[in-house]
């Protein structure tokens, strides 16, 4: 039976963070992509923090799993990354890359839905500035169009969502 992955997806301020976190209190491995990107807060959760040249090293190795680049910062995880994992929070460029470098696992993908109003006042009150709010509005929007689920989770209710979240990796898991 091939290993399975649920990955979280989701335009920026949908919750993937917050949902991922509750996930990791049943006992599921959550996979930290690494990132580029300097940190938001200094606790912040849910990347691992690395340079360019860290990420070269990886690239040359041939060690990543899945890439996306999200306002010129590389986003990947790695290949060992994803053997120990359960969960990923993952977007539609980095699933499609997913899907091609690693045959070998099955990917459900869970889509959160968020009305765009919702997300940017979850993106404000997590200290985006508008200039950077309005930039990933706008790049999620092209990354977003042809994305591709399984299931589609709506995200006002945390804990309702949640819930349904847990159900759908209880049933998938059974296979």
């Amino acid at each position: 039976m091939k290993k399975k992955i649920f990955c979280i997806m989701a335009y920026s301020g949908a919750g993937k963070t917050e949902i991922v976190k509750e996930l990791e209190k049943d006992g599921y491995k959550v996979l930290q992509s690494y990132t580029t990107r300097p940190q938001r807060h200094k606790n912040e959760w849910g990347h691992t923090f690395c340079n360019n040249e860290e990420y070269e090293k990886f690239k040359e190795k041939d060690e990543i799993a899945a890439y996306s680049q999200i306002q010129g910062y590389h986003y990947f995880a790695t290949k060992r990354q994803l053997m120990l994992s359960d969960i990923y929070v993952v977007d539609p460029v980095g699933i499609e890359d997913l899907k091609k470098r690693m045959e070998d696992i099955e990917f459900v993908v869970i889509y959160l839905k968020v009305d765009k109003e919702t997300r940017m006042k979850r993106m404000q009150k997590r200290g985006d500035d508008v200039i950077r709010i309005l930039s990933r509005v706008n790049t999620d929007g092209l990354k977003f169009k042809k994305k591709r689920y399984d299931y589609q989770v709506i995200n006002y209710d945390f804990d309702k969502a949640v819930k349904i979240i847990r159900n759908i990796i209880k049933v998938e898991s059974k296979g």
